[in-house]
């Protein structure tokens, strides 16, 4: 059987499963809960709050085709999350804000859980009730990592639904991607319900490695979700859900910026599994509200790198690691006191530990260029004509880590409201507790011309132990005024991004360490070409500290409009950046090496209206950041005054959608959109010598609607635009990774 029907099979398979689907905005099948089990940390609605808050409906998303947060980040002004190297890949910016490794600075809550790791950020989304990205700093209530924002997920649970639904979606597009989607949700009875989803997605890919004539970036993924949903009395709410997904893809298409191919010879994929168990709770009584969660999270991938990029025996990376996670959070909203008074008490904790192991393999040409190069040149200054032989054509450096992350909190709000006036007070106590174990040797033969006839064994080893201990003050203050149609506002808060461990360096380290080891063995000292990278204490990095003052408003001028602006300026101490050693050297590390600020405007504009027949809308939204280093020094260059690199500082979204309900037998309703998304420019280093210029991407769809059946036709990237989403220089040569090229698709759904 060809490949072709087996497709065509599969995707009847999946049509026929169908009964019911839900519309969009699930009108005919939803009830709203008496009680909310995601209810937001904050208790207004969103054109009242004393920030900036993107809504996402589950309508807009289906529209536009984003499925994962990296898709949805195109939807919010001024948030990117570019789509490069693999599903580990999560860097985010906001504001200015932002890292290529380690902690996230905004957080990632779905049906108020926490996800602990960013690596599980790019993953499929399940079926979305509400998306709300709330801009600014959110450490007061939701702690570490969220000092650029947070972005919240509610899904749909078994008791919103009136009755059975069982839905299902399939569709096909450029690079024989393939995604397929089913679910059920069925309320049994008033006080119970339960739900099973499933999915499923591949894709040939749209990079080609030359080398091997291979597609790189190709990729499945499977995700199952199961929840059950319980009332027992009028008071209390309860829900657990069980996900785990799977995913399976070639990783890190980087293009040589020098020959604009991808060629190298090394293995490069990912491989993840990811499980959560979430236990939710909610009780409503006496105007009191309770809010319990406790998660489990487990986090189980492999990541194999050619880390040269080349199709040189360089060197390889092998990462796998196992992260087993925990949260516990409690809130409770209590009863007004008075009109004028509210408040809101929490606690919470976390644990995460991870066993990594992280082996990096010297292949022969690294073995000349990066171990032999120096210590022969130094060597060769003393005893001419003599030199260091290694024999070995790979050396191992075997590397363990036991990494453990443990945290806790509690925090208070107030709110005091004054006629008009809302003042809010906050203030949140995070401590944390960070250590790593670590073990790591390397062996090799070896043999000096001058003095050895045969080559001797070494092995060097390296392994103990760091910890740090931190202690956190997040303060809010707000202040706003409510008119009839709108809100002013202004505030002043602290987030931090958390501090740790990099043990990516650690490869580094242990270069230096054979280096040392060997020249030791001859009884010669060889000067480090880095000498900051001796000493396994380079891997520790401080939290990540910033002050935002923001001051905007809400506008709700007439029916169906509502407008959004605001302007920030941020203040950033001990920030955290990429650091990479001299010359060629295998790690980089992170390190608090800098002072930024940040300052900018953003403004978003919808409308909707409804004529007759015909209903639709348009939204705009547009960014602007100037983000620059007020004092950095990397120890090759002096970078005070520069932008900061991968914060684009311009973001822009123009979308209108429009839909006509004909209410005929052959044909019930008429959809169109279109969109048009763009960002830049942005400087790909410190010395702001390279950057990606702004561009813009144009998306479109029609869809055609009948009683059972709907066809959808879109297009991502219609104009073919190319552009780059990563640059970066590894070992004195400059990689890129390319956006994706025009994608053209097709939907097919099926209701009874």
């Amino acid at each position: 059987m060809s490949v072709a029907k087996v497709r065509i099979m599969l995707l009847w398979a999946v049509l026929l499963l169908q009964h019911g689907f839900a519309r969009a905005q699930y009108a005919d099948t939803v009830l709203l809960p008496e009680v909310e089990i995601a209810a937001s940390r904050y208790d207004v609605p969103v054109t009242r709050m004393q920030q900036q808050a993107s809504v996402i409906t589950p309508a807009e998303a289906e529209k536009r085709e984003a499925a994962t947060p990296k898709d949805i980040a195109m939807l919010v002004p001024g948030l990117v999350m570019p789509d490069y190297g693999s599903a580990m890949t999560s860097s985010i910016y906001v504001r200015g804000l932002g890292s290529r490794i380690d902690n996230p600075v905004i957080g990632l809550v779905i049906d108020g859980v926490p996800l602990l790791d960013k690596n599980m950020y790019d993953q499929h989304l399940p079926d979305i009730r509400r998306m709300t990205f709330l801009r600014g700093p959110q450490g007061t209530l939701y702690g570490r990592n969220t000092m650029g924002g947070l972005l919240e997920i509610s899904t749909l649970q078994p008791l919103d639904m009136s009755s059975l639904l069982v839905r299902a979606q399939a569709s096909y597009s450029t690079a024989n991607t393939v995604d397929a989607r089913a679910a059920v949700y069925q309320p049994v009875s008033e006080k119970c319900g339960w739900a099973l989803a499933a999915s499923y997605g591949r894709t040939d890919g749209f990079h080609t490695n030359t080398f091997t004539g291979d597609r790189i970036d190709h990729s499945w993924q499977a995700s199952g979700r199961f929840v059950l949903d319980f009332k027992p009395d009028r008071r209390w709410r309860i829900a657990n859900t069980l996900s785990a997904g799977w995913t399976k893809q070639g990783a890190f298409p980087y293009y040589s910026a020098q020959t604009g191919v991808i060629a190298f010879d090394g293995q490069s994929d990912y491989r993840r599994l990811c499980v959560a168990e979430a236990v939710r709770a909610e009780m409503n009584s006496g105007g009191h509200r309770l809010c319990l969660s406790a998660s489990y999270q487990l986090l189980d991938d492999l990541m194999n790198m050619d880390q040269d990029y080349t199709t040189a025996p360089i060197f390889t990376l092998r990462q796998a690691q196992r992260v087993h996670g925990g949260t516990a959070d409690a809130m409770l909203f209590g009863a007004k006191p008075c009109k004028w008074y509210d408040w809101h008490v929490g606690a919470g904790g976390f644990v995460r530990h991870n066993s990594l192991a992280a082996p990096v393999t010297f292949l022969r040409q690294g073995i000349d260029s990066l171990i032999l190069k120096n210590a022969n040149a130094g060597i060769a200054s003393v005893f001419k004509g003599d030199s260091l032989e290694i024999h070995d054509n790979t050396i191992p450096i075997i590397s363990d880590f036991q990494l453990l992350n443990i945290g806790a909190a509690i925090w208070h709000q107030s709110t005091f409201s004054i006629n008009k006036w809302r003042i809010t007070l906050g203030l949140r106590l995070d401590y944390e507790h960070v250590a790593m174990k670590y073990d790591a040797q390397a062996e090799l033969d070896w043999r000096f011309t001058m003095v050895m006839n045969e080559p001797e064994h070494l092995k060097t080893q390296l392994n103990g132990r760091l910890q740090s201990n931190y202690i956190n003050l997040l303060p809010r203050v707000a202040v706003s005024y409510d008119f009839q149609k709108a809100t002013i506002y202004a505030y002043a808060a602290k987030g931090h991004k958390a501090g740790g461990y990099n043990p990516q360096i650690f490869s580094t380290v242990m270069q230096n360490m054979l280096m040392h080891d060997l020249s030791s063995s001859l009884g010669i000292h060889l000067n480090a070409e880095d000498p900051r990278f001796l000493e396994p204490a380079v891997m520790s990095y401080k939290p990540e500290r910033a002050w935002t003052m923001e001051i905007g408003t809400h506008l709700m001028p007439l029916e169906g409009l509502k407008m959004d602006a605001d302007l920030f300026f941020i203040t950033c101490r001990d920030r955290q950046v990429t650091v990479f050693p001299n010359g060629k050297t295998t790690g980089r590390m992170m390190s608090n090496a800098a002072q930024s600020r940040s300052w900018g405007a953003e403004a978003e504009v919808s409308y909707s209206w409804l004529a007759g027949r015909w209903r639709g809308g348009v939204h705009a939204a547009y960014s602007f950041t100037d983000a620059r280093f007020v004092k950095y020094d990397s120890g090759m260059g002096d970078f005070s005054g520069k932008q900061v690199p991968y914060s684009p500082a311009h973001t822009m979204r123009a979308a209108a959608d429009a839909e006509y309900r004909a209410g005929k037998k052959w044909i019930d309703k008429i959809t169109a959109a279109v969109e048009v998304s763009g960002l830049g420019d942005i400087p790909w280093n410190e010395q702001n010598t390279v950057r990606q210029p702004f561009y813009a991407l144009l998306y479109a769809s029609v869809g055609l609607h009948w009683k059972y059946v709907s066809l959808r036709l879109y297009g991502k990237n219609m104009t073919d635009t190319q552009y780059d989403v990563f640059r970066f220089k590894s070992m004195e040569n400059e990689f890129l990774q390319r956006g994706k090229p025009r994608e053209l698709g097709v939907k097919l759904t099926f209701s009874m």
